[in-house]
């Protein structure tokens, strides 16, 4: 099936961290996109060695049965969650109920057979809290996977119902740093810039103040990233379903397609 398009096609930004980029700018290329790779963040896991950081994971790894839930904020948390979880139970502890924010770190908990629930439709804290199992929690200890660092809404109105929260950070985020030069290249042709959260974007315009008005349009994978981004003066900017990439490719479709 062949893919016609109303316009010259715009070159795609793609910011994903280098292991989680391939599939999908292999994908944007056969929509017949040129596709440049600038990846704002790079994801760095701890290992499990006897640093601070390592410690604290593995501590709440272990205690890990003695909590009644456990939410995954990303695909990076629950990845890292279940390579710490691998090393320590040979068996999933019984009795805990899993969360996930949205499909992406859904998809990881398949991968381990684990059963979860998540959003309908808006996939961010604000949808998890919404859950109708999380409206009851008084009492209830609940862990959070997630990196260093990042939004505070999800565990201060679960603790505002009366829930203990606890974090296991995971990872921390490193910001990559581009010479202006390279900069240059990428934004050439007003591209299409996709980005995954507001830090993505607070890392572009640190390096590129007016970034918002190199690009021509920017995709983003949920409202509420849709708003921070407008307010930082962007323009053309649309929401894709979720972080998916059959998501982000549907909206590079629905924005350039002709027809089919």
């Amino acid at each position: 099936m062949v893919m016609t398009f109303t316009e010259q096609l715009p070159p795609v930004i793609v910011t994903r961290p280098a292991d989680k980029a391939d599939e999908l700018i292999g994908s944007v290329a056969k929509l017949g996109f040129e596709v440049r790779h600038h990846p704002l963040i790079e994801i760095r896991r701890f290992d499990d060695d006897d640093s601070a950081a390592s410690r604290a994971c593995r501590q709440k790894i272990l205690d890990i049965d003695h909590y009644d839930a456990v939410i995954a904020i990303s695909q990076n948390a629950a990845e890292s969650g279940f390579s710490w979880m691998d090393d320590y139970w040979p068996q999933m502890p019984v009795g805990l109920r899993w969360y996930a924010v949205g499909p992406t770190t859904a998809a990881v908990y398949r991968e381990h057979n684990v059963d979860i629930e998540m959003p309908v439709d808006r996939f961010d804290s604000e949808g998890v809290l919404a859950l109708p199992s999380l409206q009851q929690v008084e009492g209830e200890k609940i862990l959070i996977w997630r990196g260093v660092g990042g939004r505070e809404t999800l565990a201060s109105v679960l603790r505002e119902r009366g829930a203990r929260v606890d974090y296991a950070e995971l990872y921390e985020r490193r910001q990559i740093d581009w010479p202006e030069a390279d900069w240059e290249k990428t934004l050439q042709d007003s591209p299409v810039l996709l980005l995954s959260s507001g830090q993505a974007l607070d890392i572009a315009q640190q390096q590129i103040p007016d970034i918002a008005t190199r690009v021509s349009t920017i995709i983003v994978p949920s409202e509420r990233v849709a708003t921070y981004v407008r307010q930082q003066g962007c323009t053309d900017v649309i929401v894709a379903a979720s972080a998916r990439n059959e998501d982000t490719l549907h909206s590079l479709r629905a924005r350039f397609a002709a027809g089919r």
